[in-house]
């Protein structure tokens, strides 16, 4: 960005809260402004993953396509949201669209950048990736923690051969959540 940044909309950012003046600018250096109206498309469920986003103003509707279904809305975001990090964390395609629900700004931060950040040990790249790190844990933790109930809830009917597969199917993947770690 070519002006300077307010530091009170950085820190609307819990994972900026903690950096000072410099480190801001430095930050700024490698935010891009995006403006959506309303409906707008910001990323499309299968693009690839090529920048994170962090939500300024506005509101931003996160949904999921599925074959048999309309899209399903997965989450309404408001400012001071992180909105399309997994992709560029993993080298993924987009999970989920992203669609503004009404006039909305953005900042876009690069993969490239933020990899070239983190390199460099820039504060603004760490922080971001610790808070990152904390969210998709607790992502995990909570995903653990539903697949536990559903197992609990379908356990009285066993008897049943297609519930006997579900269960299994279940814990089998609650052992990948707790163990499939590759680096």
């Amino acid at each position: 960005m070519e002006n300077a940044i307010d530091s009170a909309l950085v820190h609307r950012f819990n994972c900026f809260k903690s950096l000072n003046g410099e480190q801001i600018a430095a930050f700024a250096a490698h935010l891009e402004e995006v403006r959506l109206s309303p409906g707008e498309v910001l990323f499309r469920q299968g693009d690839p993953g090529d920048a994170i986003y962090l939500l300024i103003s506005g509101q931003m509707l996160v949904k999921l396509g599925a074959p048999t279904q309309d899209d399903r809305t997965l989450a309404t975001l408001v400012p001071g949201a992180i909105l399309g990090e997994m992709g560029p964390l993993v080298n993924t395609p987009r999970t989920a669209t992203a669609v503004s629900n009404v006039e909305s700004r953005l900042w876009r931060i690069s993969t490239g950048a933020f990899h070239d950040a983190l390199q460099k040990g820039d504060a603004w790249a760490t922080s971001f990736l610790l808070a990152a790190a904390q969210v998709l844990g607790r992502r995990v933790m909570t995903m653990n923690e539903e697949l536990v109930k559903l197992s609990a809830e379908l356990h009285p009917n066993l008897a049943q051969p297609q519930i006997r597969k579900a269960v299994a199917e279940i814990e089998q993947l609650r052992k990948r959540l707790a163990t499939d770690w590759t680096f």
